[in-house]
């Protein structure tokens, strides 16, 4: 366990292209923002069916994190009615080897568990370890029990979204780091 350390993650329900999304989410994401790490958006293969679209990290030292878990209405930062937002909740990093991809090659699978599924064990054994950050919920309201991202080519990325299909409470999918400027 990595001490000292939450990750939330964001997840975005939305049709709308990174052109039009990158800007709403800059503000949405500047309101969240750490002064010591700035939030990492990751966008959906296009290839992959998972309900999020974009899903969003932002990292806090735990004497920092003060997520804000109103229920805003989403209308307050996105376009009415475009983006529905999911806050998965805080986690604590278990294992954390890797912090972004290094080889444009690379691609990043995010799977979020859900909290019946326990055999952690399993989703270790699938990668080396140095290609795995595990995020165990720190709370118990947390949407999901565990977040998971593998960093694999792209070629793996495929057969290993394939093998974790058949497991029962996962939702996963392949994403690419976007680059988005800050506008403020």
């Amino acid at each position: 366990m990595i001490k000292d350390t939450i990750v939330q993650f964001v997840c975005f329900v939305t049709n709308l292209e990174l052109d039009e999304f990158a800007p709403e989410w800059d503000r949405y994401a500047q309101r969240l923002m750490n002064k010591k790490s700035e939030p990492a958006l990751s966008k959906q293969v296009s290839e992959t069916k998972n309900k999020y679209r974009y899903i969003s990290k932002h990292e806090w030292p735990e004497r920092d994190f003060n997520f804000n878990f109103s229920n805003d209405r989403p209308s307050k930062y996105f376009p009415e009615n475009k983006v529905k937002i999911l806050q998965a909740g805080g986690y604590i990093p278990l294992q954390s080897k890797k912090r972004s991809l290094v080889d444009d090659n690379d691609t990043r699978l995010i799977v979020l568990l859900g909290h019946n599924e326990t055999d952690i064990d399993f989703y270790k054994k699938l990668v080396s370890p140095q290609n795995l950050n595990i995020h165990q919920a720190y709370y118990e309201s947390c949407s999901y029990g565990y977040v998971l991202e593998y960093f694999v080519s792209e070629m793996n990325a495929a057969e290993l979204l394939q093998q974790l299909s058949h497991r029962p409470g996962v939702e996963a999918g392949i994403y690419k780091e976007c680059l988005v400027p800050h506008l403020s």
